[in-house]
């Protein structure tokens, strides 16, 4: 499969890029490359302990098999050519000691790269570059008849700025078989990133990354050594309070936005919940191990609003996410659009593309089940720096599920005209 041989090729000689909307990097002299590697060798060896990467620390831990040694190093490339949008976060770094180990070949890639750098909130900084950076550029970026689809997720291993990178793949159109996990973790000034490419059997992108946390728990485990303030704490560092550190940018949802409108209030056997910032809503939708709303809530004063109205067999949710700007909302699009295109069967779950019109950038779908009475329709619809979910259900079938979206699509078009005050020259 070219696919394969492809992404391979590319992770063995250390040159995957996430999501490279841009050409070139910085920092790519191998001179200046050899010149550091001696630097950092030279800190490890006369630096007191917490402030230098220990010979032993077990960066390698659980990769390969039981019985196989995956020797560490501190030169050679790692992941410095990682690259997001054009940018290699881990190039031109003033750290103060760094330690590879790479197990690659076959059917998968596997990378790690531990970095010490000069203080916590340098750690920090980079880490969230990881995150932030692909929000800059398309989430899906094409190189020939390929198309890699990268998505940010919450980290296994703690709160942000820890975070995972997942990317996926198509080939002339049809789904591939690889995924590549990255895990970002900080710890005190020190900053592990990982790589891990593989094969999977089944298009569930959950599984692809549950399968690369427990090989990597030691290894998260010893970075305790580099908590903070000599805490020995062994968790990434705590993301600064957002409202200390941050104004929203985008727009403020008006106190008169009509997320409730055609809720029947009196009706006494419907319990409506008013529109609310601190409500419920739907939560999380996963459609194959890949979760499709809300997603990441984005850097940088993100804002909500949630409504909700249920009834016997029946239930409607309405929210609003505005973004600090229409690249923000964008994004999570991409990713639902693919879920819906790779997604149609999980168990005894149907998931059914509708085709409506909005008007707007719109994604459509329905759910229903293969062995029983129950059907749901969940429409996303982006208008400027804005997301608006219009979701229904009740006790429908795939049959009633061209009815059932006619009704929240006609929903949404009566919200959607208050949301041109989230566009910058309005609709």
């Amino acid at each position: 499969m070219r696919l394969r041989s492809t992404l391979l090729t590319a992770a063995l000689a250390g040159s995957l890029a996430l999501a490279g909307c841009g050409e070139g990097t910085s920092g790519d002299d191998p001179a200046a490359d050899r010149a550091t590697s001696a630097a950092d060798t030279a800190r490890a060896a006369t630096e007191p302990a917490g402030t230098a990467i220990p010979d032993d620390f077990p960066l390698s831990a659980g990769m390969g098999g039981p019985q196989d040694t995956i020797p560490t190093s501190r030169s050679g490339t790692g992941l410095r050519d990682v690259s997001l949008c054009g940018t290699a976060p881990l190039r031109g770094l003033g750290v103060r000691d760094r330690l590879v180990a790479d197990n690659s070949g076959g059917e998968s890639a596997n990378t790690r790269e531990l970095v010490l750098l000069g203080t916590p909130d340098e750690a920090t900084q980079v880490s969230r570059s990881f995150a932030d950076l692909p929000l800059t550029c398309p989430t899906v970026t094409a190189d020939g008849d390929q198309e890699t689809l990268t998505e940010v997720r919450d980290s296994p291993f703690g709160p942000a700025p820890a975070t995972t990178l997942v990317q996926t793949y198509t080939f002339d159109g049809e789904p591939g078989s690889g995924a590549t996990v990255i895990h970002v973790v900080p710890v005190g000034a020190a900053l592990l990133v990982t790589s891990t490419y593989a094969q999977w059997d089944e298009p569930d992108v959950q599984r692809a990354v549950e399968a690369t946390v427990d090989p990597l728990r030691e290894t998260v485990a010893a970075m305790e050594l580099f908590g903070s303030e000599g805490t020995g704490s062994g968790s990434p560092s705590p993301a600064p309070d957002a409202s200390a550190t941050a104004t929203p940018r985008g727009p403020e949802v008006p106190d008169d936005f009509p997320l409730a409108v055609g809720f029947d209030a009196d009706n006494t056997d419907n319990t409506v919940s008013p529109p609310s910032p601190d409500g419920d809503g739907l939560g999380e939708l996963e459609m194959c191990g890949r979760v499709v709303w809300p997603q990441r809530e984005t850097s940088g004063g993100l804002r909500r609003l949630v409504a909700g109205v249920s009834g016997p067999e029946y239930h409607e949710w309405r929210e609003l996410f505005v973004h600090d700007d229409a690249e923000r909302a964008t994004a999570p699009m991409a990713v639902l659009r693919r879920a819906a295109a790779e997604c149609q069967e999980q168990g005894n779950l149907v998931w059914t593309v509708l085709d409506r019109d909005t008007g707007y950038d719109t994604v459509t779908i329905g759910l229903t089940y293969s062995d029983g009475l129950g059907s749901s329709v969940f429409q996303v619809t982006r208008v400027g720096s804005a997301r608006l979910l219009v979701g229904t259900y009740g006790e429908g079938s795939l049959a009633s599920l061209d009815e059932q979206a006619d009704g929240v699509t006609e929903t949404t078009g009566q919200i959607l005209p208050a949301m041109c005050a989230f566009t910058k020259t309005g609709c």
